[in-house]
């Protein structure tokens, strides 16, 4: 049974409410009647209509739905029309835009809708709720909203959930939070308004985040930074973060390592913004870092560059740059070098995913750089160089002898080529598993990933792993987040030794790793002493017993707790602590050819090394934020403590039984004339930051930070010392006369100056350090100085001007950024030597400045910009040129570039030079007439004699300019990415031609040598050679001297990037798998590299070739 009233009929006021109540009882008396009939309705309204009444309306939805209206038709002279156009919408949402803007309310009980007129009161002033979120969704507490018209404020409540009163539809609700951007909604006719607010460090590219708690809008950052995602640097390689922020920022240099190449356990030497320490001067403890190495922070704490490479990169979520004073400066005395910052991967709500990542790498050694002879070339070489001649009948009967053994190796096709011994093509992994989930109050992550890393030669590696579990657990105004991360790595390092003495070794010997030694010297010893030479075997000392090996384990557990006590207030904390344990066992063969002439009883070694270590640190912050009117506002307070302990032991013993596996127990002793060696360190620091933020429309943008750092690296008699920066910026594209301008996406100038500090050589010596003496006297155990404390050391520090333009145009598809820098450290820690008769050999004293000034740029533009058809085709390109100058240092390190000159080195170290420039005497190259070499005097004058005592700056290994070009296309959901490095004039140091093209003496003939020395030499009058005839020097005559003909000027172009990558969305295929995304990645690493010089690179090790492949599924 169904009532539908459609309009009141207009009796007496009394009779009218008198009916109005009998129906009323009438239809709440046949409710389960109507409840039943209404199952045959629809729940859900769809209607499309223009000026209709809103009876018509009332009749629509009865229709559809069975709810009956109850209203009075004077009641509904004051409706207005309605437009309506929804689609299987709900009942009360129906009625809530039906009644928009009408002077009516209504009230539902069960089927029935009863229709009210509003009173006054309520048309100007209704209830607005609604919800507020952050960018992840996750719901915010304590959000300040306020009602321009009334006046009224209210708060979010513990979900979230807010109800405000509000005027008229003019009404401006403002939504404020700390560390979030402020919102500010017209109400119009809206009844529920759910807001996303922003947070001030608003999305990657929009934020500085500094590590420290104190983070900041790029918009209104006065300093210079770079911020890479995950995705941008695993577009580079598959590697590590290291080898793909050196092709993403100019400023980031990872210097070659020509000694050690592609070893995996060597770690790389990295500048950012060039040096502010002279490495070769300064004293580091055992504990210490390199000096001009940029700060990690790894998810708020400091870490190590080890932690770093061995970093699983699928849980990177972003690397932060900080460059000059205003970004660093937060970290005062640690800050001179630049800080890096990596951001984790944080877990998300809703339900558990899953994500699997397979990383795969194939390497194989680059050999293309080693020019050496073959077997046919190397024999001729030696017959032309007179080893088989000499002036005595029963010598040279011996030096025939010998000659044609090697010749009838040749004759029998003898050319081993050695260098791919040691070597192999190799295929590394790196599994990881990722899962999440959680709801808004608690949420949780944990991740594993196994690497294994083989190296190319055979025998060394890296295998590393990793587990870490996050918590995230969120209560009213209060978040905790908890952070446990274990990791560990086992290394080895490769029984063949230096990769040198396979290139080296000569090519008629047949590869035999049964025999110990290739030659031996045999007939008339007293008379071919200089021509005959014993030659170890380098493959039979690679198959003895061996081992060098290394093991360490890390636990860290990272604390941080927020509190939003008042809307513009919020209290962080943390702690951090981190246990790691290491060791390192060495095993040398008493076998091994290099005991050959030790006494037997002394043959064999084995070292053993432990390291400890164990540190924790705490910080607290308090931040104040603030937006009145067209004025913002962050004031920051911040202090830490931090104590680390690190401790070591290592021994060596010495003598072994022949052919005995590495079993310490055999040793005969400890090393001969050694002892066991053991180094403890306590590094203590105190800190208190006090900063500010301010920006006034968007446009004038303000930075000052104020550190006072305490430090037990500080000498002992200034432990305290003050840093601090300031910084001021113009948002030009924000201003009236340029806001216009479309083509102007954005202009803004920065700059700012300050000081940090650098701690990264660990504890000076400002304090006496004293050893016992191994024997007794009559006065009993004697001690002596092993190290001459300074308390008065001055704590380094530097002074940094950074200025820069940040411009985007057409909507940013061209963007260009030019920084400028200049940084004056000050306080060098420099050895100087002392008088013997002082009894100690030298003395740390805090002299001289090194002043670094340099420029970078980044120029993008996106030739093809189509996003509706998900076509980009951008180009980028990088550079960078820095240098620096000693200055202030005097005659304080004479007697060290007196050394410097006597051992032949290219660096020096006073005043005006530059830790780049290289030293030596200048050569004019080979007399066409003579074959000698000519050289240019100080007066200007042409002479065949070598003046060691002018050696003149003729270069600098700093290239002029260094940076990549890429191009990268996408086209929906493919990807292709190409990076070149380029280096301009940079002058090298070709050592190849010196030792193995020239200065070959007797002791050297039995090594292979570069082909040069067999085709580029002089050999007659009128010849034009770069280089001398073939000479064997005996020791006893001058041979050829280092000079700028070994120095030449490199420009090279690299393949430092080829990748090709899709992602699978959503497929139907993949569903039926469980899978909701697959990722399909293709690189090719440092494949090709052109060069005006042929050198040899990866003397001890190496370098090598990749090409890898990654695979991400998402569950």
């Amino acid at each position: 049974m169904n009532f539908y009233f459609n309009s009141l009929c207009r009796p007496r006021v009394g009779v009218a409410k008198i009916l109005l109540v009998m129906k009323l009882i009438i239809i709440l008396l046949t409710a389960g009647v109507l409840q039943v009939s209404a199952t045959t309705y629809g729940q859900s309204v769809t209607l499309k209509t223009k000026k209709a009444t809103l009876v018509s309306i009332f009749k629509e939805i009865r229709k559809q739905t069975g709810y009956d209206f109850i209203y009075s038709d004077r009641m509904m002279e004051k409706a207005g029309l309605v437009d309506l156009d929804f689609n299987n919408v709900s009942v009360e949402e129906a009625l809530k835009r039906a009644f928009m803007n009408q002077p009516f309310i209504y009230e539902m009980e069960k089927k029935i809708i009863v229709v009210k007129a509003m009173h006054t009161a309520n048309q100007q002033q209704r209830i607005i709720t609604g919800k507020v979120t952050d960018d992840n969704d996750d719901v915010l507490v304590g959000v300040s909203i306020k009602s321009q018209k009334t006046n009224t404020v209210t708060k979010t409540d513990k979900n979230g959930k807010y109800a405000i009163k509000v005027g008229d539809n003019t009404d401006v609700l403002t939504f404020s939070y700390i560390g979030y951007e402020p919102r500010t909604m017209k109400v119009s006719d809206k009844e529920i308004i759910n807001v996303q607010l922003r947070s001030s460090v608003g999305k990657l590219n929009d934020v500085v985040i500094t590590g420290t708690g104190i983070d900041r809008k790029k918009d209104s950052f006065t300093g210079a930074s770079a911020t890479f995602s995950g995705a941008e640097l695993k577009q580079v390689g598959n590697n590590n973060i290291i080898a793909s922020l050196k092709a993403l920022d100019p400023a980031f240099i990872q210097i070659d390592n020509d000694r050690m190449g592609s070893n995996p356990n060597a770690l790389p030497v990295i500048e950012l913004r060039g040096k502010t320490t002279v490495e070769a001067l300064s004293v580091k403890d055992q504990f210490g870092t390199d000096p001009n190495q940029p700060l990690f922070v790894l998810d708020g704490f400091e870490t190590t560059l080890q932690t770093i490479i061995d970093l699983d990169m699928n849980r990177v979520a972003s690397v932060i740059i900080l460059k000059d004073a205003a970004s660093t400066a937060l970290y005062g005395s640690k800050a001179a070098n630049g800080v890096v910052v990596i951001e984790t991967i944080k877990p998300k709500p809703g339900k558990v995913t899953f994500s699997y990542t397979n990383d795969l790498r194939i390497e194989g050694p680059d050999l293309s750089v080693y020019n050496m002879m073959n077997a046919a070339e190397k024999l001729e070489f030696e017959r032309l160089s007179g080893r088989y001649k000499i002036d005595d009948v029963l010598a040279q009967i011996v030096l025939d002898s010998t000659y044609y053994s090697h010749l009838g190796y040749v004759a029998r096709g003898i050319d081993s080529y050695w260098l791919a011994e040691p070597v192999r093509n190799i295929i590394s992994q790196n599994n990881s598993i990722m899962a999440s989930g959680g709801d808004e109050s608690l949420r949780y992550g944990v991740g594993f990933n196994y690497k294994s890393n083989p190296g190319v030669m055979k025998g060394s590696g890296r295998n590393s792993w990793g587990t870490n579990v996050n918590l995230h657990y969120r209560k009213s105004k209060v978040n905790i987040t908890n952070s446990l991360s274990i990791g560990g790595d086992y290394n080895t390092e490769s029984p063949y030794g230096s990769y040198i003495s396979f290139v080296n070794t000569n090519p008629y010997y047949e590869k035999d790793p049964t025999r110990s030694f290739l030659d031996k010297p045999k007939g008339h010893q007293t008379s071919i002493t200089l021509t005959e030479r014993t030659v170890s075997n380098p493959l039979y000392n690679a198959s003895l017993p061996f081992k060098s090996e290394g093991q360490a384990m890390t636990l860290t557990n990272n604390l941080s707790v927020q509190y939003d006590f008042l809307p513009k207030f919020r209290l962080n904390g943390g702690f951090s602590v981190s246990k790691g344990a290491s060791e390192y066992d060495a095993f040398t063969s008493p076998d091994h050819t290099s005991f050959a002439s030790t006494e037997p009883i002394l043959r064999g070694k084995y070292t053993n090394s432990k390291t400890n270590n164990f540190s924790y640190s705490a910080n607290a912050l308090l931040s104040y934020g603030n937006v009145i009117g067209k004025h913002s506002v962050t004031i920051n307070l911040r202090g830490q403590l931090s104590n680390n302990h690190s401790n070591s032991a290592t021994f060596i013993a010495q003598g072994f039984p022949a052919e005995i596996n590495p079993i310490l127990k055999f040793a005969y002793g400890y090393e001969n004339f050694g002892v066991p060696n053991s180094r403890n360190s306590i590094f203590r620091s105190l800190n208190g930051t006090a900063s500010t933020n301010y920006s006034y429309a968007s446009r004038y943008l303000f930075d000052a930070s104020y550190r006072v750092d305490g430090s037990s690296s500080f000498g002992k008699n200034n432990p305290w010392s003050p840093y601090w920066s300031t910084g001021i910026g113009w948002n030009l594209h924000n201003e009236s006369f340029l806001k216009n301008v479309e083509s102007i996406s954005q202009l803004k100038f920065f700059s700012n100056i300050g000081v940090t500090g650098n701690q990264s050589m660990g504890a000076p010596p400002s304090n006496t350090v004293y050893q016992y003496l191994r024997r007794y006297n009559q006065a009993g155990l004697g001690i002596n100085v092993l190290q001459l404390g300074n308390p008065d050391l001055l704590p380094q520090k530097t002074t940094q001007i950074s200025s820069g333009l940040d411009l985007g145009l057409f909507n940013n598809r061209l963007t260009v950024n030019v920084n400028v820098y200049s940084k004056v450290t000050k306080n060098q820690h420099v050895p100087i030597d002392l008088p013997t008769s002082t009894g100690v050999s030298s003395f740390q004293y805090t002299v001289g400045t090194l002043t670094t000034k340099g420029a970078e740029f980044r120029l993008n533009y996106a030739i093809i910009r189509n996003t509706a058809k998900r076509i980009v085709w951008r180009v980028n390109v990088t550079g960078s040129r820095n240098d620096a100058r000693y200055g202030g240092f005097g005659d304080a390190l004479k007697q060290l570039n007196a050394k410097e000159i006597k051992n032949k080195t290219l660096n020096r170290y006073e005043d005006g030079a530059s830790p780049n420039d290289l030293f030596t005497v200048i050569s004019l190259g080979i007399d066409p007439a003579t074959g000698r070499e000519m050289f240019l005097r100080e007066n200007g004058d042409h002479t065949l004699e070598y003046d060691q005592a002018h050696q003149p700056k003729v270069g600098s290994n700093r290239p002029f300019l260094e940076g990549v070009f890429s191009n990268q296309f996408n086209y929906k959901n493919l990807s292709l990415s190409l990076m070149m490095r380029y280096r301009i004039k940079a002058m090298v140091y070709n050592s190849a031609l010196l030792q193995k093209v020239e200065n070959i003496e007797y002791s050297d003939i039995i090594n292979n040598q570069d082909r040069r020395a067999l085709y580029d030499r002089w050999k007659k009058p009128g010849d034009v050679s770069q280089f001398k005839n073939i000479f064997l020097g005996d020791g006893t005559v001058v041979t050829t001297q280092l000079s700028s003909r070994f120095l030449q000027v490199e420009n090279s172009l690299s393949f430092e990037s080829i990748n090709v990558n899709y992602t699978f969305a959503n497929a139907k295929w993949l569903k039926s798998f469980g899978v909701t995304n697959l990722n399909l990645s293709a690189y090719a690493n440092d494949i090709y590299r052109f060069s005006t010089v042929k050198r040899e690179r990866g003397t001890e090790y190496p370098y090598a070739r990749s090409i890898s492949f990654s695979l991400r599924a998402s569950f």
